[in-house]
């Protein structure tokens, strides 16, 4: 709960004041700028995420600066101010419960949620709306404030311990950090080895010095492979960016491999600011590429150097985007067009069978850590971490159990719209390719890795000839090695990169790939 630590940086708040908040990774990669306004009564964030998203929050304080509601609009990465959101959620504290509303395109979704004596909201999208929270608990003048948030967007209630010792703060909540404060009563930065990040406070004015770098998404230095920036259209006005990788001097027509992100606006890496950053499509492209494979990783809609607008479709409308990439590589003359194959992640995997129920000429799938049964698969997270969550005498584990039933049992929309009324079996009857592998993490509590196997049953039961699984011992949904896999801890990571077993398993498995007929 890296943000929580935030609020150290701005103890004692004037009446009105603009600031920023600079995140920095390890490497000294930007990793989120905010722009600040905070009055007596409210909190305003507009939060810049490099290449993925603008977000705006927002919330009201109560009397002693509590945080009491919080509401998150996400917006295209390049987008001016006043575009409408994509995306738009609000939660509010109502006596012993939570409401939320959720609104992206033209689906909306609210449900209450109890919540006995939570006193403020925690919003993860913006660190420096995080502020108040432990602005708030140290308002009491105690040395030691306990203080029970709702913690947003994951939506659960945990437990905050703030202590004073003089100059020096402690914030308890997963793990203990300690802050020095400044003179004035705030600190400057903050250094966070475990999550690999320096949060820093400046100036209004600085904040807008900050330029993003760009991103090198070419091969390094000596490769035996080089790449190649490409552009593909979809529909009028959604034009595709990527990054093509290419073995060097192949005098013969290519297999091609197209890779798939998940759920979130992701980039043609499918980058996620853990650790020293998880990078898998980019770990994928240079080991394929070393094996004679070419690889198109591309930006989602919306996100980096790719136009449209992310989180305005549907499922549809992402196998759409891939189908657009493998028409494109289809026209490319060095490649096979006969050994095509889709690799998809988590929600990347539902995304490649609805391509391959559409298009019978790929060669085959790779199917990343993902689910079978959606709702499943859901439920099963849910209860894991409600058995790893301590909860309050005053909530009930069957009550929260049923009430969680009913919630699944009612939902039709979620993400990308179609993901809890998914029927699995009916478009892998659809799906024609001969070769598919299922390769999921021993670890995973995202995703119980027990859907490889009720995955590959979905597939053999429709008649795929060839189904292989193989589920890896020690590594979690990310495909990293974790003792756990508590997709909560991912930020204390040693390390984000995919184990080399699984890039092996991969290559070895598309060098045995046959050529379709």
């Amino acid at each position: 709960m890296t943000g929580l630590l935030l609020a150290l940086l701005m103890v004692q708040a004037p009446q009105a004041e603009r600031y920023g908040i600079v995140v920095a990774g390890t490497a000294g990669d930007t990793v989120s700028v905010e722009r600040v306004l905070r009055t007596p009564d409210a909190l305003r964030a507009e939060v810049f995420v490099p290449n993925r998203a603008r977000l705006e929050v927002a919330g009201a304080l109560d009397g002693r600066g509590c945080p009491r509601d919080a509401e998150a609009k996400v917006f295209p990465w390049r987008s001016a101010p006043g575009t409408t959101p994509v995306q738009q959620v609000s939660v509010r504290l109502d006596g012993d419960s939570v409401r939320v509303a959720a609104v992206a395109g033209d689906v909306r979704r609210s449900v209450a949620l109890p919540m006995p004596g939570a006193a403020a909201v925690l919003a993860g999208d913006a660190d420096a709306f995080q502020v108040a929270v432990v602005d708030c608990a140290l308002a009491a003048g105690a040395d030691s404030v306990d203080l029970a948030v709702v913690a947003f967007p994951n939506l659960r209630r945990m437990s905050l311990r703030v202590l004073r010792h003089g100059a020096d703060v402690r914030v308890i909540a997963s793990d203990t950090y300690t802050v020095k404060l400044a003179a004035a009563g705030r600190g400057q930065q903050i250094m966070l080895p475990k999550a690999g990040q320096t949060i820093t406070r400046v100036s209004a004015a600085a904040v807008e010095a900050v330029r993003f770098a760009a991103v090198d998404y070419g091969a390094p230095p000596g490769a035996p492979y080089r790449t190649e920036e490409v552009h593909f259209e979809v529909e009028p006005g959604v034009v595709l960016a990527g990054t093509l990788a290419l073995p060097a001097g192949a005098g013969e027509r290519l297999p091609a491999l197209v890779t798939i992100s998940g759920s979130g606006a992701q980039d043609r890496d499918s980058y996620a600011p853990v650790a020293d950053g998880w990078r898998p499509f980019r770990q994928i492209a240079a080991t394929l590429a070393r094996r004679g494979w070419t690889v198109l990783r591309f930006d989602d809609r919306g996100v980096g150097a790719s136009t449209g607008a992310y989180g305005a479709g549907s499922e549809r409308t992402a196998a759409a985007d891939v189908a657009a990439a493998v028409a494109y590589l289809r026209r490319r003359p060095e490649i096979d067009a006969r050994r095509v194959v889709l690799l998809g992640h988590a929600d990347g995997g539902r995304i490649a069978r609805l391509v391959a129920a559409a298009d019978h000429e790929l060669a085959g799938l790779v199917r990343l850590p993902g689910a079978a049964d959606t709702r499943a698969a859901t439920r099963a997270q849910a209860l894991w971490l409600l058995e790893h969550t301590p909860q309050p005498a005053a909530l009930p584990r069957d009550s929260l159990i049923a009430r969680l039933d009913r919630q699944l049992d009612s939902l039709a929309v979620s993400g990308r719209r179609e993901v809890f009324r998914w029927d699995a079996a009916a478009v892998a009857a659809a799906v024609r390719v001969g070769d598919v592998a299922i390769m999921h993490g021993g670890n995973d509590r995202q995703v119980p890795s027990d859907q490889a196997a009720a995955l590959a049953a979905v597939f053999r039961r429709a008649g795929a000839p060839r189904v292989s699984v193989r589920v890896f011992p020690g590594l979690n949904h990310l495909l990293v090695p974790d003792s756990t896999g508590d997709f909560t801890r991912y930020d204390r990571l040693p390390s984000a990169r995919v184990d080399q077993s699984v890039l092996g398993a991969v290559a070895d498995w598309l060098g045995g790939l046959r050529r379709a007929p």
